[in-house]
């Protein structure tokens, strides 16, 4: 157990990780000194966050900082190992140290925890729901990534929810419990299970395992939100006793969402909650709503926020106006800019069901004409009485870029396959070398030029077809679709200055090095 009782200063190593900075910002908030230390260079947006809370730290680790530092409490970041010489000192010379959500546990011991979990979709609906707990409640939020409204990933307020974004990876890199296990949440929304993180998780029923122990971990009064359309989590679901209310598009789903539409660059779409006990509700009366983020996936985000706040007990009304006009967060489908009638868009999609679901979103938003019906059906079992899926909007002429930095070694060769079928909604497709993150390339036998000949494969012989293959939203009739290897960002922003045109629309997804290249690329053109 952590004594924050006794503690002055706190030191963050690897304050520079987008969740590090909104940890150390709480902590500030509560009274605490806080400083940090990360690799040479720290980069936005958890430089912005660190810069506009003042909260110093040092470029570059050395054991030097600890002494300096004369920290009670010192919090690592999953990535830093004994490599490091800061997180070395610490253990040689035995001083308290935890990971950041067991320090955040601590602070928020008396709010109702609200904790956002799944493979997809965390950040986004974290950030929506802290944007509608802060707005009806007061309540406090940590998420992973910048909110586009408040310009930050973390607020504290005096309302009674705390709302975090969940991780299943492991929280320190000794200890490989998710740092989602550390909140104890008073409620859960999950929003999907898929494999992912392989150098942790030996499979997806490994995955499975640990958010089974997440769920029996939970309170007897505890409340489970989760998506009743995914394949994996209505079976956890029903392991438990604790109250479960389910999101979705199928006939299962206690809040459904009914005639989805996509219009004007929004989303609309109509709520069924089949188990109100309002008298309109049970005559089949639903609820409008409308989002600004683009695609089917936020239409899901969405339901989970609605869902969770209306078995709270929260009106529609006001639910309907904050939702209207939450924008998102940075990195997840933000519209960087329009430059001589280019688009560009930066998001972090690194995993196969996002990529696809991204470029879909971007190909309903911009290129609507060509949209193909099954990217906007509902799922499968799900009615739309009386009005097909919308796909209005002003015919644009031009082509959808994707520009993809594959990440890690271990997650691009465990996802080769579904990977290499989640780009046939794009016209051009650069592919750079892969981005090792935390791990070295010679301990792996995949390349970034064995992932581009995946991708020929599944995309015709030539590389030049954009037929997608099934599963992958059976995207057809498109243009040409060109799949090339870029070697480094210089390269790819040469291909982009030289072949862009009026019309296109660009979406870069990055993690590591690329992470920066829309933002170059609006200022290169």
């Amino acid at each position: 157990m952590i004594d924050l009782n006794n503690t002055d200063k706190i030191y963050f190593v690897g304050i520079g990780g987008i969740a590090m900075s909104a940890a150390a910002g709480i902590a500030k908030t509560y009274g605490f000194t806080v400083s940090g230390s990360d690799s040479k260079e720290v980069y936005d947006p958890a430089k912005r966050v660190l810069d506009r809370e003042k909260i110093p730290y040092f470029p570059g680790y050395n054991e030097s900082h600890i002494k300096e530092s004369r920290a009670d409490l010192f919090v690592l970041s999953a990535g830093e190992d004994l490599n490091n010489p800061e997180v070395k000192y610490i253990y040689e010379h035995k001083l308290p140290h935890c990971s950041f959500p067991k320090m955040l546990k601590v602070l928020a011991e008396d709010r109702l925890r609200v904790v956002v979990a799944g493979t997809h979709g965390k950040s986004t609906t974290a950030g929506l729901l802290g944007h509608l707990f802060k707005n009806l409640d007061d309540s406090s939020f940590m998420v992973g990534a910048v909110l586009q409204n408040y310009e930050t990933n973390f607020y504290r307020g005096d309302g009674h929810y705390f709302v975090f974004e969940g991780d299943e990876y492991k929280s320190e890199f000794d200890d490989p419990a998710p740092k989602f296990s550390y909140y104890k949440p008073d409620i859960l929304v999950l929003t999907n299970l898929e494999f992912d993180h392989p150098d942790v998780f030996a499979d997806v029923e490994s995955m499975e395992r640990e958010f089974e122990l997440l769920i029996a971990d939970m309170p007897e009064d505890g409340l489970i939100i989760y998506n009743a359309d995914d394949p994996r989590l209505p079976k956890l679901i029903h392991k438990t006793n604790i109250t479960a209310v389910s999101f979705g598009m199928g006939e299962e789903a206690d809040f459904k969402a009914e005639e989805v539409g996509f219009a004007e660059g929004y989303a609309n779409f109509r709520v069924l909650n089949k188990h109100s006990k309002d008298i309109l509700s049970q005559l089949g009366h639903t609820e409008d709503y409308q989002t600004q983020l683009p695609g089917k996936m936020n239409v899901y985000n969405a339901l989970a926020a609605i869902a969770l706040l209306r078995t709270l007990g929260f009106g529609r009304d006001q639910i309907a106006l904050d939702l209207l006009s939450y924008k998102g967060v940075k990195r997840r489908f933000e519209v960087v800019g329009e430059k001589n009638g280019i688009t560009i868009i930066d998001d972090y999609a690194h995993h196969p069901t996002a990529v696809r679901e991204t470029l879909e979103a971007a190909r309903l938003r911009y290129f609507p004409e060509d949209a193909e019906k099954d990217i906007i059906t509902l799922a499968p079992g799900s009615s739309n009485p009386g009005k097909e899926p919308e796909t209005r909007g002003k015919e644009r002429q031009g082509r959808l870029w994707a520009v993809f930095e594959p990440h890690t070694f271990s997650r691009t060769k465990a996802v080769l396959p579904e990977l290499a079928k989640s780009f046939g909604a794009a016209d051009e497709v650069l592919i750079s070398e892969i981005y090792p993150a935390r791990e070295k390339s010679s301990e792996y036998t995949i390349t970034s030029a064995d992932v581009v000949s995946r991708f020929i494969g599944s995309n015709g012989a030539s590389g030049l077809s954009a037929k997608a293959s099934a599963g992958a939203g059976k995207l057809t009739n498109y243009k040409t679709q060109n799949i090339r290897l870029v070697h480094d960002k210089r390269e790819a922003l040469d291909i982009l200055k030289k072949e862009a045109k009026p019309g296109d629309v660009i979406v870069v997804m990055a993690v590591g090095s690329f992470n920066r290249l829309a933002y170059e690329l609006k200022e290169a053109l």
